[in-house]
Formats: C-alpha cells, structure tokens, sequence
C-alpha cells in the first residue's frame, strides 16, 4: 500500500483515461501498473524529477525537466482526450487514489513503450531514454519499467 492521494472525481477520470490510453491492450494488471507509477510520482516528492507534484494531474501533465515535452506519450500526442473510462476503469483509478499500489510495480518511477504502435516490444535498455539516474527492472507486454539508481530518491526508497 502507498499513501493516498487526495483527488476529486476530476482526478479519478484523468488518472483512469491516462491508465487506458497507455495500456488497454495489457489487461487490468498492466494499467495498474502505469497508474501505480504516476502514483509513485506524486508519493515520492524528489528532485530533480518529482519534486512538488502535489496531485495526480500536476503528474500526468508534468514535462520533462528543461523542455515543454510531457513526460507521458498520450498527453503528447492527445489520445489521453479521446478515452472513455468505464466504471471499472474509474474504480481502479480510484483505488491507486486510496493508497493501493500494483505489487510488481510498487517501486517503479518510469516506465515506457520502446516500440510504439508495433506489434511487438524492442528490448528495453538498461537505463531509460532521457533519464540517465534508472535502471531496468522488468517488462510488462508493451512497456519497459525502471526504478531509480541507488542514492536517487531517498525520500521514496525507503
């Protein structure tokens, strides 16, 4: 279990159109899994990355340190706006809200789609594009997630 996130309903859509556009096509585990890491973010309050985000949407609408590029794919390129949640798609955001976190994903700040729109994955690398302080920890169908290199973050490596 992480901490919860205070959020109104406005909140719970974003977070569950952001799981959606990312991960539909991984199943309920694989979109709690891109929702555990946007949680993360929040919960982890470290710089230089993550420091102040105080909301969900401040995270899902963050941009990469030093550019205007948004650090999630769908808000670039607007399919976070097309999606149309579920209920079940919303109680899912709204449990990552409530403090739950996908175990596999528990410890993961980044994830990302090395092949976008193929219909297989490339190999991860070992150290994320763009974010020299991870490290690869696992692959879930499509995306390749990372946790911080040792010393990063200690206000969420506890």
């Amino acid at each position: 279990m992480g901490r919860r996130i205070k959020h109104t309903e406005r909140d719970v859509e974003e977070l569950a159109r952001l799981m959606l556009s990312e991960a539909v096509g991984e199943g309920v585990q694989g979109m709690n899994m891109v929702g555990t890491v946007v949680a993360n973010r929040v919960e982890a309050d470290c710089a230089p990355d993550f420091k102040g985000l105080r909301n969900i949407r401040h995270a899902i609408y963050q941009t990469i340190p030093g550019t205007e590029i948004p650090h999630f794919e769908p808000v670039l390129n607007g399919t976070l706006y097309t999606q149309r949640p579920t209920e079940a798609d919303l109680q899912r955001a709204r449990d990552l809200l409530h403090g739950y976190r996908e175990p596999r994903a528990r410890m993961n700040l980044w994830f990302f789609n090395p092949s976008p729109g193929k219909t297989f994955r490339a190999p991860c690398p070992e150290t994320m594009p763009r974010s020299p302080m991870t490290k690869f920890d696992f692959a879930h169908k499509n995306h390749c997630f990372y946790v911080g290199v040792s010393g990063y973050c200690p206000e969420f490596y506890r």
